[in-house]
């Protein structure tokens, strides 16, 4: 084999131009398998740090209600871990945001707040400092010390100094007393926290939307952390756990009744009060596992061509060794040694093209997904196995058929070839030429498909016009205010806004469509147990003027209802939530229900006003049911500050003028982000992800019909060189040019649509595959697939047409002479 090798570097060595473009369609097959792997492997196969893999999360479920369930309170937790008698070690954990003041700005960023033995349970050591303590998780204690990620303290060039440094969060000086470990993310393996804090800060720290109550954590009542942990040797944890709720339940009747407890596999993906897998992950990974091997099929055909043209030139040389003796297993494994050659080089090249496309890839996901991305894609051992595994199959795909097929010799006639001549038993190339049209026909629909999707997703709208929209997101808890100081900012704020020049409405909400958060409430009617589940908004007065829409029926909150609570609060509902309570009666008038979770005390309101239909994301389809009540009656802190302006002003005039009075108004303002409705739009997470697959699938596309253009030169060029004598003697006996370039191109022609025939078929069932990530566009889309099939095919055409051209400049005598 060794010989084997070097044999083929030496016969690479001396085509330089079929050695390049071999290795360039390999490079690129092989490339973007492996690019595709680096990424499904950082986030499904790729073992979590420390022990993190094997352990369980822990659910707390209704035991009457199976369907619903919540967290758990930091009492429970504590009974759960010191006397439960299930588990060897169990932390807690819970998630919200903070304030970070970077001199004169507060920037929002993503905190865990973890109780003492959190990183001793996931089995994870900091890379500097110290863990929380014992003292620092005690309720109330609001111990001022927080853990950096390592990302944190890389963007301070990895200081020595920023350990034992002063930062302050929401309008507090905390310490940093650790660095976690490059890459950690907690259980997750993509969005990382990038602050840990003790939660003994939870009372003073935690965003007031990420709180179920408002009592302390030592309230039983107040379910505020999820819990996970490592189970102990032989304990079956079912039953013991269910007897341990039942336990509490006794003890506790007020706030653990009718609950139990159990575990499932701790995901991926995030947390959740409910037990869940790793969502989408799997089918996304999946679909690029998918895509990508689908181009590295086009390449593998292609190169089988290749092998196929290249080794029949060689034909009387491999007719000679087996003359000689060489048996039939020693001229294959001769030949799949070369094509192990090439996938070796072109290994090699797609290894360093898919590191840099991986790299490149994160740097763009940190730079639009809001929270922090712990997403590390380094050269490691197991990208270099997947990129020789790859090889290897390469390797198997492309060599071993035209390997078997060219060692089949007649010695006889071979031995008789003259130099130059080529034989005409090689079979197959068109039907892998028929395979590569269809597999790229396929990428490149699904790349259309996607692209099509995108442009869609530029004129979406929530049900409202983006236009002449503004949209300002502030949240003063994060810079240290409290209830009575953030109301009155917020009202200062409108009050400022609505008198600017060019302003026509304004007005605030608790969330934005298009945004990230999105609020949930249960609404009902007293005396029926037929509860809808809907989307929560908060907002002010002129919030439908805000968003250039009417009322259907009834008013909009009044100025009154905006800045203070009422005995007898007042509530909105859409009219889809209207129907789905009332069906065809009035609602105006009405009382309804409503109440953050299951479990609360629910709150009566009075039907004032029913809106237009409202949806909040990109996929959002039939919209959501929506009520709103009136943030005197409900207080947040996160509020967006919605802007209509003027037919004729300018949107960033007015924009650029609302950021100055929010910095004359009150420099410590946390604003998260000042943008017209459209830049919200384009940047949220939904316009971003159609964005991301039509550039992804449209690579693929681009990719499969470079490799399906060089596959189709490469075989039609080694045609006219294989039948040099025949165009000669058609020459001879009469045939114009233009007699040969027809016979050709017909022949090409006959290939390109039994290509179009099969891969039209292919491009329906990808799409029916890819239907549900496509933005209001039909899988079987008819104009994406017909521009597909005349893009490929004017493509094929044009790759047949110039090697079919210099057939025709051939010179009949030098031609026949040649035999």
């Amino acid at each position: 084999m060794l010989q084997d090798f070097r044999h083929s570097l030496r016969l690479l060595r001396k085509k330089p131009a079929f050695t390049a473009v071999a290795v360039l369609v390999l490079a690129l097959g092989i490339g973007a398998n492996t690019a595709v792997f680096s990424l499904v492997d950082a986030l499904i196969l790729r073992p979590r740090q420390g022990r993190i893999d094997s352990l369980v999360a822990v659910f707390n479920r209704d035991r009457v209600k199976q369907s619903e369930f919540t967290n758990f309170s930091y009492p429970a937790y504590v009974d759960l871990r010191d006397r439960s008698g299930v588990f060897d070690s169990l932390m807690a954990h819970s998630f919200t945001t903070i304030g970070i003041r970077e001199g004169d700005l507060t920037r929002q960023a993503f905190a865990t707040i973890v109780s003492s033995n959190y990183f001793d349970t996931l089995g994870v050591s900091l890379v500097a400092g110290r863990p929380f303590t014992a003292a620092e998780e005690r309720p109330g204690g609001g111990a001022p010390v927080a853990i950096a990620s390592y990302s944190v303290w890389q963007r301070r060039n990895l200081d020595p100094a920023f350990l034992g440094s002063v930062v302050r969060i929401n309008g507090t000086d905390f310490t940093v007393v650790g660095v976690t470990p490059k890459g950690f993310a907690g259980p997750f393996a993509f969005i990382s926290p990038q602050w840990w804090l003790p939660i003994g800060s939870y009372d003073a720290i935690t965003n007031a939307m990420f709180r179920e109550r408002d009592t302390g954590l030592d309230d039983r009542m107040n379910h505020a952390v999820n819990l996970a942990g490592a189970l102990k040797p032989g304990v079956s944890a079912g039953p013991a756990l269910d007897a341990f709720a039942r336990s509490l339940g006794v003890a506790y009747p007020d706030s653990d009744r009718d609950r139990t407890f159990l575990v499932a596999p701790l995901p991926r993906l995030g947390v959740s009060t409910r037990p869940q897998g790793n969502g989408p992950l799997p089918a996304i990974a999946g679909l690029l596992v998918l895509m990508a091997g689908l181009v590295l099929a086009v390449a593998c055909l292609n190169l089988a061509n290749l092998l196929l043209a290249n080794g029949n030139t060689r034909r009387k040389e491999i007719a000679v060794r087996q003359a000689l003796g060489s048996g039939r297993r020693r001229i294959v494994q001769q030949l799949v040694i070369e094509g192990l050659t090439l996938s070796a080089v072109g290994a090699a090249c797609g290894l360093l093209a898919s590191w840099w496309t991986a790299t490149g890839l994160t740097a763009w996901l940190s730079s639009v997904v809001t929270f922090g991305v712990d997403f590390v894609v380094e050269p490691s051992a197991r990208l270099g196995v997947a990129a020789v595994l790859f090889a290897l199959l390469s390797t198997v795909l492309f060599a071993l058929g035209p390997a078997w097929s060219l060692s089949r010799t007649d010695l006889t006639n071979d031995l008789k070839l003259a130099p130059g001549l080529l034989s005409r038993r090689v079979g197959g190339g068109s039907v892998l030429l028929v395979g590569q049209l269809a597999v790229s026909l396929a990428l490149v629909a699904a790349g259309g498909l996607f692209a099509r999707a995108a442009v869609n997703a530029t004129g979406a709208d929530a049900g409202y016009p983006v236009e002449r929209q503004i949209v300002v997101g502030l949240d003063p808890s994060l810079a240290g205010y409290d209830q009575p100081k953030t109301r009155a900012t917020y009202a200062a704020i409108l009050d400022r806004v609505r008198a600017l020049p060019g302003v026509e409405h304004a007005s605030f909400a608790s969330t934005v469509a298009f945004g990230d958060v999105q609020m949930s409430g249960l609404v009902g009617l007293p005396a029926a147990d037929n509860d809808v589940d809907a989307s929560l908004d908060i907002i002010g007065a002129d919030y439908f003027e805000a968003l250039g829409l009417r009322m259907l029926r009834g008013r909009g909150f009044t100025r009154a209802e905006e800045q203070r609570d009422h005995p007898a609060p007042t509530a909105i509902v859409d009219a889809g939530l209207a129907r789905q309570l009332l069906g065809d009666a009035d609602p105006i008038g009405r009382t309804i229900l409503v109440r953050i979770r299951r479990g609360d005390e629910p709150k009566p309101h009075t039907v004032v006003g029913i809106a237009p239909p409202l949806r909040h994301d990109l996929f959002e389809s039939p919209p959501r049911p929506h009520v709103y009540v009136a943030y005197g009656s409900r207080f947040n802190t996160m509020m967006t500050i919605h802007v209509r302006t003027a037919a004729g002003v300018a949107e960033t005039t007015v924009l650029d003028a609302v950021r100055r009075d929010l910095r004359a108004l009150d420099p410590q303002l946390a604003i998260l982000w000042t943008r017209t409705m459209t830049m919200h739009r384009d940047a949220s997470i939904s316009a971003w992800s159609v964005r991301a697959a039509a550039a992804l699938f449209s690579a693929f596309g681009v990719l499969a019909l470079l490799l399906a253009t060089i596959g189709i030169y490469g075989l039609k060029a080694y045609d006219v060189s294989r039948r040099r004598r025949e165009i000669g003697i058609r020459m001879a006996l009469g045939a114009t040019r233009a007699d040969v370039e027809r016979l050709m191109m017909r022949e090409g022609l006959r290939t390109t649509l039994a290509g179009l025939a099969v891969g039209l078929l292919l491009a329906a069932g990808l799409g029916k595959l890819l239907g549900a990530l496509l933005y209001r566009v039909s899988p079987f889309d008819p104009v994406v697939l017909t521009t597909a099939a005349v893009v490929l095919s004017t493509t094929a055409m044009l790759a047949s047409y110039l090697p079919a051209r210099r057939a025709t400049r051939l010179v009949p005598l030098e031609a026949l002479r040649s035999e």
